[in-house]
């Protein structure tokens, strides 16, 4: 080997420990620079995100330290008030980088107004009562055959089961939900619904919603649609494999 090429090999081969050690020093740096801001970070503001019926007054009753690292704040506690406010199925925490919070809220949703009397709130699919909001209103069925009070509580007969059980598959149906305006227990028939067009009696009974919501949507886009609404008296679809009608003047 030349005396060239044994120059050209060593400056090829430069130690690179001078730069690994660089590296190292800047991320330890980072890592102490971060830990140094994490430990000295204070929650100054607390957002919310996901609340309809909730205001923000409601929320702010809450009581959320600020001023204070947010590695000190009892999330646990604070998730449990919130989710003792009425409209409140869900809270969550969670930290922005400069160190405050956002909580978002999932709210309980309204699948009927219950009418009881001169006495009106809103029940979700789980039977939680839950009171109207002065203009936060929502497009739902009325429901009759249930008390309206106390608020808060929860529905568990299996009545409301039933009801609960109708409401949710009529809102998933185009066409029952365009044509169902207020619906009604009884424990002799069941499930009695009445058409926002011309208050025609619907009799579902008791289970087999979907299917009965199936046959009073086609029977709807044939005899309906050729007849006029205004010709039924009463549509009954309890009966496996036909419908029972009763017209106007029979």
């Amino acid at each position: 080997m030349t005396k060239k090429e044994t120059d050209n090999k060593s400056k090829s081969g430069k130690n690179p420990l001078p730069w690994v050690a660089g590296a190292i020093l800047v991320l330890g740096i980072a890592i102490v620079g971060g830990l140094y801001w994490s430990a000295n970070m204070t929650v100054q503001q607390v957002r919310f995100e996901g609340n309809y019926f909730t205001t923000a007054e409601e929320l702010q009753q809450v009581e959320v330290p600020t001023g204070v690292n947010p590695d000190s704040i009892n999330y646990a506690d604070i998730i449990r008030q919130f989710e003792k406010l009425a409209y409140v199925d869900r809270a969550n925490i969670s930290v922005e980088p400069n160190g405050n919070l956002m909580v978002q809220i999932t709210e309980r949703q309204p699948i009927a107004l219950i009418a009881d009397g001169s006495k009106k709130v809103y029940v979700d699919q789980e039977g939680v009562r839950l009171p109207k909001v002065l203009g936060k209103s929502v497009d739902v069925p009325i429901l009759y055959g249930f008390k309206a009070t106390p608020l808060g509580d929860t529905l568990s007969s299996d009545a409301f089961r039933y009801a609960s059980h109708f409401l949710t598959t009529v809102h998933r149906k185009k066409v029952s939900n365009a044509t169902i305006s207020e619906v009604a227990w009884t424990n002799k028939d069941g499930i009695i619904a009445l058409t926002n067009q011309n208050g025609v009696k619907l009799i579902f009974g008791k289970g087999d919603y979907a299917n009965r919501l199936q046959n009073w949507e086609a029977f709807y886009g044939k005899v309906i649609k050729q007849k006029g609404i205004e010709a039924m008296r009463s549509v009954d679809l309890r009966f496996q494999g036909q419908i029972v009608t009763r017209e106007k003047g029979t």
